[in-house]
């Protein structure tokens, strides 16, 4: 018989506005109800505290606790037992509130007396829906309505941002990153996430079978923010989330030294198979294509480098690279991308052959690396004609002509699309194009020309809304389609609002700089995997279609924003993460063979998706990864330390 002197609820409520309402109904102690500012998150869990959903059938039994007590002010605790076919099932609840921040912590434990396979246990933090929501989850969700992430990989953040469209609550759900629970090596079940709006409530599911004997836990957060803008609402809930895990970047890690790292990267070059006179690198090794798209950039890194060295090679190099890569232009202004060597037969049927804009299995114009080519092209004419007085007019025209072409693809939303099919004319839906955002304003500088700056305006309002406004970074893969999800894009984003604030001073520039690098660290991972013997911390997904970790910087200069970032805001996290990222770069450079110089583009494993280990490094990329690294060396200044 219910002892109706018991309470009714129990109330957590803390400094920061955050409050968790435990409820007792005919069944038992529930989940209750979570406000913040007095605003429901949702409907409150009625049901019980956890689930047990049938593998087979789908039938989920929620269960209620028949003993809770509250505590201190901030914390409270449930115990039950349930028989499930004919097994005992016991649990733990305990939700915690912190004193004074956006966050709670709430851990549910749970033992069987025998084997019970054909069950999972599910935990969400509501059991109805009076609001749309969207989650991300990189690399397996961006602004989404539905997802299944079966099994989780602690690719970054193990968990998810839950949020409204307007941004009016964003939530990040997460896994406490202490817990080994996704340790493929000890954990012989799964661990997933579960979400599909106004239907099924967020959740992560432990399946088994669950053994007699043991003791499982699962240790989850809560992370909260209504302030309703990206920039003030992703800086606040990581801010929170550093101090709720103590989060700590690990500065044990000296691989070389910058000036080191560079001489190995010049001497290995110099002698790499990977070079084609006249044309340009190999992409990697093994593969039968020039990436013409990344060919003045890397003349830009060489002409630097010769003017470091004073070694002519680089400088021959250099100009080879761009000659190369306008003999790929087209009548409409538009460069291919890429150049092959040996004929390559595509899936569909198709042939690669010469120049075309066939990258890897993704065919099309690419706007953004066409951007990114003309901007490099212009770069460098400027320093040639400034350095030794030669004015090569050809690589000017030509750039120019590719940008009119560019300009001329713009979508309506004002967006750029990320390819243009060759035979239509079709153009993809808008992406990121972070390096078009990039380099928009320094090609207007070198021009001139202010249409590259309202192209450049315009790209912005898409930023906010679509990108920003949605946690949904798309299209710095070129060689993948419009919608691929990937971490690159995030620095770039970076990059133009330090770019942008060092231009205007601008003080919300900057603000949504430091906000894009918070938001990055939710890809990145946050701690050394127990399983792994490779650097993992700070390490990143490098996009969802080839989820290995990766360190490198993709066409943008993460190392070099990290360093501004601190210089600018006087944040120590910013130059701890900047000295992490460096020699985490510099761990995955070759120290020997016919490719020594290069970079691999992978530095672990952990999911064994490649099959060769968990320590699996991938190939050498002898081209643009190369670049990316030692262009920011020069530029910050390091190549004396």
């Amino acid at each position: 018989m219910k002892d109706d002197t018991e309470p009714t609820s129990l109330v957590l409520t803390n400094q920061a506005g955050l409050q968790w309402e435990l409820l007792r109904t005919k069944a038992g102690w529930s989940l209750g109800g979570i406000s913040f500012h007095q605003k429901p998150v949702e409907q409150p869990a009625t049901k019980g505290l956890l689930a047990l959903r049938n593998l087979e059938s789908g039938d989920v039994r929620w269960l209620a606790a028949g003993k809770g007590e509250q505590v201190d002010p901030l914390t409270a605790r449930f115990s039950g037992r349930d028989k499930v076919d004919g097994v005992t099932f016991e649990y733990t609840v305990t939700v915690a509130l912190a004193a004074e921040a956006p966050t709670a912590r709430w851990t549910s434990a749970w033992s069987v007396d025998k084997d019970l396979p054909g069950w999972e246990v599910c935990l969400a933090y509501h059991d109805g829906f009076a609001h749309d929501w969207r989650v991300q989850s990189y690399p397996w969700a961006g602004n989404s309505e539905k997802v299944a992430i079966t099994p989780m990989r602690y690719c970054g953040v193990p968990g998810a941002l839950v949020y409204r469209r307007d941004l009016s609550l964003v939530v990040l759900f997460a896994i406490d990153d202490k817990s080994d629970y996704l340790n493929p090596t000890t954990w012989t079940g799964k661990t997933e996430f579960q979400f599909a709006n106004r239907d099924v409530a967020p959740q992560f599911r432990v399946g088994g079978p669950l053994k007699a004997g043991t003791r499982y836990e699962m240790p989850l957060q809560l992370v909260l923010s209504d302030v309703g803008e990206f920039a003030p609402a992703i800086t606040g809930i990581m801010q929170a989330w550093i101090k709720l895990n103590d989060f700590r970047v690990d500065d044990s890690l000296k691989v070389r030294t910058p000036r080191e790292a560079f001489e190995l990267a010049i001497e290995g070059r110099r002698h790499m198979q990977s070079w084609k006179p006249g044309v340009g690198y190999e992409h990697h090794r093994g593969t039968p294509f020039v990436y013409v798209g990344n060919n003045p950039y890397i003349a830009w890194y060489e002409y630097s480098a010769y003017e470091v060295t004073g070694e002519a090679v680089w400088r021959e190099r250099a100009f080879e690279q761009i000659d190369f890569a306008l003999k790929g232009q087209q009548p409409s202004g538009v460069f291919h991308t890429s150049w092959y060597f040996n004929r390559a037969d595509r899936p569909n049927g198709a042939v690669a052959e010469g120049f075309c804009s066939w990258d890897w299995n993704h065919d099309g114009y690419k706007v953004d690396l066409n951007v990114w080519m003309a901007r490099y092209i212009l770069q460098t004419w400027q320093r040639v004609k400034e350095k030794e007085g030669v004015d090569r007019q050809d690589w000017y025209k030509a750039a120019v002509a590719a940008l009119e072409w560019v300009r001329s693809q713009q979508n309506p939303d004002g967006g750029l699309p990320q390819c243009v099919d060759i035979a239509t004319g079709e153009k993809s839906v808008s992406v990121v194009c972070g390096r078009a955002l990039v380099g928009l304003p320094i090609i207007a500088r070198i021009t001139g020309d202010e249409r590259y700056l309202k192209l450049s305006a315009d790209m912005e309002r898409f930023l906010r809304q679509s990108v920003e406004g949605r946690f949904w970074y798309t299209g710095m893969h070129p060689d993948l389609p419009p919608g691929d999800f990937e971490q690159d894009s995030v620095y770039a984003v970076v990059e133009y609002w330090l770019d942008k604030h060092d231009r205007t001073g601008d003080p919300e520039s900057l603000d949504r700089a430091a906000a894009n690098a918070y938001y990055g660290l939710l890809y990145w991972c946050p701690k050394q995997l127990s399983w792994v013997k490779a650097p993992t911390q700070g390490a990143h997904s490098e996009q969802q279609h080839f989820n290995q970790y990766s360190v490198y910087c993709y066409g943008n200069r993460k190392i070099q924003c990290l360093d501004r970032l601190f210089k600018k805001t006087g944040n120590p996290l910013f130059e701890q993460l900047k000295n992490r990222v460096l020699q985490l770069n510099f761990y995955v450079q070759v120290v020997e063979g016919p490719y020594r110089g290069a970079m691999t583009e992978s530095i672990a494993d952990p999911w064994l998706e490649r099959n060769n280990g968990f320590e699996w490094r991938g190939s050498p990329y002898t081209s643009e990864l190369v670049a990316d690294l030692m262009l920011q060396l020069m530029e910050m200044g390091l190549m004396k330390e």
